[in-house]
């Protein structure tokens, strides 16, 4: 049976995500990122975490085995961030980070990770990126930004 795409994403969105935002340094050692809701803990011993990339994603090309990258748990405050990083930034609010613990992650996130790839797999059009957990944080008094059905709530 083929699936119909739209058919396929309508029913993917009518799962609750959380929202997050991956960042990894480029070439000249700045940062680039995008949104992803495609973020999963896969096992606590040993800590891995997993996301998906598109196989078309400028951040692909910036990422291998082996490197250090962030992981950033948005707040329900933080909308225009996840907006920015998915190619809506709003000029007036520029997105500030916090690189306390060695690598830069969003400012006031609700949690972080500070992880190192481990291996990407072909996943049809994705590339499944899993990642060995180094450092990680979390604020207790902030709520999650949450993504449902092509929207915020």
């Amino acid at each position: 049976m083929k699936i119909n795409k739209t058919v396929l994403k309508k029913v993917a969105s009518s799962f609750a995500t959380g929202v997050t935002i991956i960042t990894a340094k480029d070439n000249d050692d700045g940062l680039v990122g995008m949104t992803a809701s495609s973020f999963v803990s896969v096992s606590l011993d040993p800590p891995l975490v997993s996301f998906f990339v598109d196989n078309n994603a400028k951040l692909l090309d910036n990422i291998k085995t082996g490197d250090t990258i962030g992981i950033s748990i948005l707040s329900s405050d933080q909308q225009n961030i996840s907006n920015h990083f998915a190619g809506y930034p709003d000029p007036e609010k520029a997105v500030e980070f916090d690189q306390s613990e060695g690598f830069p992650v969003v400012k006031s996130a609700l949690a972080w990770y500070i992880i190192k790839v481990t291996q990407l797999t072909p996943t049809g059009d994705h590339q499944m990126v899993l990642c060995a957990v180094e450092k990680l944080g979390r604020s207790e008094d902030l709520s999650p930004l949450l993504y449902y059905s092509g929207k915020y709530l």
